[in-house]
């Protein structure tokens, strides 16, 4: 019992490290909020709420020196919410610095996190106390102890709160102590205390580690319904919890309202007494929501992505036999199996907005290690992404930021000069565009030098004096690994390393990187991202023995080419699409597949960054779901092949990336002859290889790996 015990606190530990963290994360966007405006009030009180959650909480699941070291900065920000202390860069700061000890503390002990240095903590504390006058040990009265002169307008009205709190079965043997959130409850201001003890059972059946009393309690207090819960915020999912404005009831209506009371907790108990096996991390039954491990996360899905491969070589099957009930079965399990994929690719979709809030603190801190004045904006921060993608943007728009701001911002003498606000500003924002989120990146600074990066691409050989180069290919050259046009290296940048993982993270995501840019306005960079990276809607299509599948997202539409258009357009890949010339590329000549056209071929229009274009093939099979597989170490190199599907066949497909295949055949066209001729080679040669596997291939232990 007491292994079980233990292992249950540690849950509960490892539950109350995430809603810190997320705490944590929005005092930091506080923080920042606060810096921009100090006379906030509504901000200030957010960050000493937050503080003093995490203070409370904190001593109560164990976390005594991070509830110590809390306690003088709640302290400092109680004053700043009595007018008794002004706000200035400095305790903004050094709240900062503070809360990255915090967060050091929480991770103590866990999956061999370091501990924090005790040293840097005094060090803050020390200043902090300075700032606020207060000695080490010395405790100033909290704005929330009665005062005996009437509230001002300015510190907020007394209001009266009913509050009911009845503790869930299991939430004393979380190491959660009652009493301590009483106590806590009572900081807020003058609390009344009534407990029910009618669902106590005779001393025979009760069990030691259970919480049988509820508490009904009065609170008059300036601080509102959010500060109220905040208390409760770590145990909110193992308890009954109610608050609400009290009335204004004569004695009548208050026996009323306590038989009520009485009611509500003879039923609650009931409710728990028909369920004797639940464990408080179970969610009460109007719980909204249901904190999930990312882990089974990520099993569930593979899961799903499994069954859509089986559900596919069900429907063969049925296709292949004269049946009717199998076909009936199968139709029936395609139906479910969708359904299944679609809910599962919900449950993994996430806003980018903590992604994005992060960066506020990165931009705070670069602004003032570079000594200029720029404002972050943010704006689609509600659109959503699949969480591994999201998890994987982190390093490039941290890069990208961090460029915009050395490269790209001036310094303040010279955007006055230019006729510039003297804030730079730098917008992250987000939006859908089909099956794909845009992500961009600007700033109204100085803008990209072309003839610069093209000057410092010459000097390094990456392409020849007299190439013509589009605008959009000389901006690709930033990207290339080691370049870069600074004149010295910075902490910050210099070493043309940044751009280059920008560009590899980002295609390894299957996505890809668009740069415009303004001379003397700005420069915005824009990722266009999938939204999953699990199971995509495709379109199968046949060359020869081969079958390729098109992501259905980006695929427009499908036209015939017959002999005679070839013949009229004299030999190029161009066909004429209802008065528009379209190029083509004839995946059997891309990949050097053996010659055996067909008399009627299709084109599969599709809509990329270089315009639109056209891929030749046989036929068209048909829509499919499809699940991507790796293709493993060895086609690392191979950017037009997202991937691979095994179908219902047991045949191996391969997953194309039009954006990819376009872009690397218009470079091929523009740098025949010179250095990346070369890369050609090593890229037909992976061709012929991948021709043979999807050509040939049964899906067996090489094709399979995780979603």
């Amino acid at each position: 019992m007491s292994q079980a015990v233990s292992g249950n606190s540690e849950q509960f530990k490892q539950s109350f490290r995430e809603e810190a963290h997320e705490i944590l994360t929005d005092l930091e966007a506080a923080l920042l909020e606060l810096n921009e405006n100090h006379g906030d009030t509504e901000v200030v009180g957010r960050i000493f709420r937050g503080m003093h959650t995490i203070k409370g909480s904190g001593a109560m699941f164990g976390f005594e020196g991070l509830a110590a070291f809390t306690h003088d900065l709640e302290t400092a920000y109680d004053l700043v919410r009595n007018g008794r202390l002004e706000i200035g860069a400095e305790l903004i700061d050094l709240t900062l610095a503070a809360l990255d000890q915090i967060s050091t503390m929480l991770d103590e002990g866990a999956n061999g996190a370091e501990p924090a240095d005790p040293a840097v903590c005094s060090r803050i504390l020390a200043s902090v106390r300075r700032l606020a006058g207060v000695k080490a040990n010395e405790q100033p009265a909290m704005e929330h102890e009665p005062a005996p002169e009437p509230p001002s307008a300015e510190s907020g009205t007394i209001e009266q709160w009913h509050i009911r709190f009845a503790p869930g079965p299991d939430l004393m043997r979380y190491g959660a102590n009652p009493l301590l959130l009483l106590r806590e409850l009572g900081q807020l201001g003058t609390l009344s205390v009534k407990a029910g003890m009618d669902a106590i059972p005779p001393l025979g059946e009760m069990d030691p580690e259970r919480c049988y009393v509820w508490w009904e309690m009065g609170l008059a207090t300036r601080a509102g319904r959010d500060a109220i819960r905040d208390v409760f915020i770590f145990v909110e999912d193992a308890c009954e919890l109610s608050i609400e404005p009290a009335l204004e009831v004569g004695a009548e209506a208050e026996t009323a309202l306590a038989c009520e009371a009485d009611l509500t907790a003879r039923a609650l108990e009931e409710k728990r007494a028909s369920s004797p096996g639940r464990r408080g991390a179970d969610k009460p039954e109007n719980a909204t929501s249901l904190r999930v491990p990312a882990a089974k996360l990520d099993q569930f899905v593979n899961l799903v992505g499994e069954l859509v491969t089986v559900q596919a070589r069900l429907g063969e099957v049925a296709a292949r036999r004269d049946d009717e009930d199998v076909r009936a079965v199968s139709e029936e399990v395609e139906r479910l199996t969708s359904a299944l994929r679609e809910s599962s690719m919900n449950i993994r979709m996430m806003p980018i907005r903590g992604t994005f809030e992060k960066f506020r603190r990165l931009v705070h801190d670069l602004a003032r290690d570079l000594g200029k004045n720029v404002e972050l904006t943010i704006e689609g921060a509600d659109t959503e992404l699949d969480k591994t993608v999201i998890e994987q943007l982190g390093d490039p728009l941290m890069h990208l930021i961090r460029n915009s701001m050395d490269h790209g911002i001036e310094p303040a003498d010279v955007r006055a000069s230019r006729g510039k606000p003297p804030a730079a500003n730098i917008q992250l924002s987000a939006r859908h565009s089909g099956a794909c989120v845009l992500v961009s990146v600007s700033d109204d600074g100085r803008g990209i030098d072309r003839e610069a990066v093209r000057r410092r691409a010459v000097e390094r050989g990456l392409i020849s004096a007299d190439a013509e180069l589009a605008e959009s290919e000389i901006y690709g050259l930033i990207f290339q690994a080691g370049f870069s046009t600074a004149k010295k290296v910075t902490d910050v940048s210099g070493r043309g390393v940044g751009m280059d993982v920008v560009r590899q993270r980002v295609e390894s995501l299957r996505g890809a990187v668009e740069v415009t840019s303004q001379p003397g306005q700005g420069t915005t960079v824009t990722l266009r991202m999938p939204l999953t990276m699990a199971i995509i809607d495709g379109l199968l299509v046949g060359v020869g023995a081969a079958c390729f599948v098109l992501p259905l997202a980006s695929t427009l539409e499908c036209v015939e080419l017959t002999r005679d258009d070839i013949a009229r357009s004299n030999g190029k890949h161009i066909a004429n699409v209802r008065g528009q010339i379209v190029p083509y590329i004839r995946l059997r000549e891309h990949f050097h597949m053996p010659s055996n056209s067909v008399e009627i071929e299709q084109i599969m229009l599709v809509e990329t960054s270089e315009g639109r274009f056209g891929f030749v093939v046989d036929q068209v099979l048909g829509n499919c779901q499809t699940v991507i597989k790796s293709l493993g170490r060895f086609y690392r190199h191979v950017q037009a092949v997202s991937g691979a599907t095994i179908l219902g066949n047991g045949t191996v497909a391969l997953i194309l990336d039009p954006e990819r295949l376009v872009q690397d055949v218009v470079r091929a066209e523009r740098f025949s002859g010179e250095a990346p001729g070369a890369a050609l080679g090593d890229r037909v040669r992976h061709r012929a290889s991948l021709t043979a596997l999807a050509g040939n291939g049964r899906a067996g232990p090489s094709a399979s790996a995780s979603v």
